[in-house]
């Protein structure tokens, strides 16, 4: 007889007007986007809702260089999926430019600072968070509490604080551990994986894919990178923590 083990975890829809997750490694003239919230960013999110400190509050705080963030440090266990509401994950991006004069912006004459940043438009996730442990017990029972309950410290943001983010269909969801070929979320490997012979409902093949953060180094809090991809292809090597939620089969990192 096989047990098969079903867990609680949570779900919820986030999304927004505009978004902006800056990637570090480009920064003259124009500042841009990762595609899809990134599990950092994410976890910075949620860190503002329960009240978490972040990075100038450990500078404040007097927090050592070598220690991470609170919010980091109290869910990096924590294991997330994404799903991209969107055609084939890819969300529509447009730059924007604008003056920032506030005076410390810019050492140039006049303290005017001019911008261009590259924003998503309307992006819309379906996010799933799953406790194995990691995480202790009343920081996952807040957490709960406070997203099925439309409570917040502090206002959440998708990158930049004037980008509020909606928080909404939060629902405790059943997960089934599985071994699938075939991911409807944003899964983290390599190209090489992916079998575009064979798709989900024999549907024309395709793959989105970018390097994006999936961690912080311990010292000065540089991202560690993986590569991220969404696609309905088969998938020919088995994942670590795929779970299945009604028919959606889910890659958690």
């Amino acid at each position: 007889m096989v047990i098969i083990m079903k867990v609680n975890g949570i779900k919820f829809t986030l999304s927004g007007r505009l978004g902006f997750f800056k990637k570090p490694d480009v920064n003259v003239k124009t500042y841009f986007t990762y595609n899809n919230i990134h599990k950092v960013a994410l976890l910075g999110l949620l860190g503002a809702v329960l009240g978490l400190k972040g990075y100038r509050n450990s500078e404040m705080f007097g927090i050592k260089k070598e220690e991470y963030p609170e919010f980091y440090q109290k869910l990096s266990s924590l294991k997330i999926s994404i799903v991209p509401n969107s055609e084939r994950g890819y969300f529509t991006k447009k730059v924007q430019y604008f003056n920032n004069s506030v005076g410390y912006a810019s050492g140039e004459e006049g303290g005017n600072l001019m911008v261009f940043e590259q924003w998503l438009e309307n992006p819309s996730w379906d996010i799933y968070l799953l406790n194995d442990g990691g995480v202790a017990k009343e920081i996952w029972d807040k957490l709960c509490d406070y997203l099925l309950n439309d409570k917040s410290v502090y206002i959440p943001y998708l990158g930049k604080n004037d980008f509020h983010a909606n928080i909404s269909n939060v629902q405790i969801v059943e997960l089934i551990p599985c071994t699938s070929n075939f991911i409807n979320s944003l899964l983290v490997g390599e190209l090489e994986y992916l079998d575009d012979d064979k798709t989900i409902n024999n549907d024309p093949p395709f793959v989105f894919t970018e390097y994006a953060p999936i961690a912080m180094e311990k010292g000065y809090n540089f991202y560690k990178f993986g590569r991220t991809i969404f696609t309905n292809c088969k998938v020919n090597v088995l994942l670590k923590d795929v779970y299945q939620n009604d028919d959606m089969f889910l890659n958690f990192y």
